[in-house]
């Protein structure tokens, strides 16, 4: 899988780097307290685990970022790895409303995933599959759902497309019906039950470099011009 492939899976579409102004009491003009990255009902994301997370898988993908002489800004993973981890909680929360654990599609996408990094760290392992599983285990939920669903409904002999349409359908009603907001320092939220980048910046980028930190894809020169702290690669 290519450099920039894995980036943008990594970020499940790419986010904007964003300026934010934190204040005691939180974020400016939202809710959020600091800390926090992604609410979903009342379970939480924090900053400190998206943090984690992306350091970890940044550090994996230092000998292929090297490779090619590859530089990523951290701001274009953290809002996907933030996004990911607030799905991923959803569908934990489905699960446990139907009853049902998620089909062994995820077990066999864990494992495909574990055996491709045995030369990483434990960390960096952890991260890498976290990120990259968490897909897997949103559809293998919505393929357990779905199933009981049909099942329930009289129906018994759905194909699996038919059970994967019916799981969309039960998640989407999900996330329509229960409260997710997202720190606008993260640039995404979700649409009809995808994760998808916003603009929603505090401030305007007016010079040629702040430019290049908010585009759509990563900017390789501006990228190599962030301190070490906030950039991969």
């Amino acid at each position: 899988m290519s450099t920039s492939r894995r980036a943008r899976l990594a970020v499940a579409g790419t986010a904007a780097a964003l300026t934010v102004v934190l204040s005691g009491c939180g974020v400016t003009g939202t809710s959020f307290q600091p800390g926090v990255a992604a609410q979903v009902d009342d379970r939480t994301v924090t900053t400190d685990r998206v943090d984690e997370i992306v350091g970890s898988y940044c550090d994996a993908l230092q000998d292929q970022l090297g490779a090619d002489g590859s530089v990523v800004p951290l701001s274009y993973f953290r809002g996907g790895v933030a996004g990911q981890l607030a799905l991923v909680l959803a569908a934990e929360q489905l699960a446990d409303d139907y009853g049902v654990e998620p089909t062994t599609d995820y077990e066999r996408a864990v494992s495909g995933i574990e055996a491709q990094t045995t030369a990483l760290t434990d960390e960096q392992r952890e991260a890498v599959v976290e990120v990259e599983s968490s897909s897997a285990y949103i559809g293998a939920v919505q393929l357990a759902v779905g199933a009981q669903l049909l099942t329930d409904e009289g129906v018994t002999d759905a194909t699996n497309d038919q059970v994967g349409q019916r799981g969309v359908e039960a998640f989407n009603e999900w996330l329509a019906d229960h409260e997710i907001s997202f720190n606008p320092e993260y640039g995404v939220t979700i649409k009809d039950g995808a994760l998808v980048a916003v603009d929603t910046q505090l401030s305007y980028p007016v010079g040629e470099a702040a430019k290049a930190g908010v585009a759509d894809e990563p900017d390789p020169d501006y990228a190599e011009g962030l301190p070490e702290s906030q950039r991969c690669g």
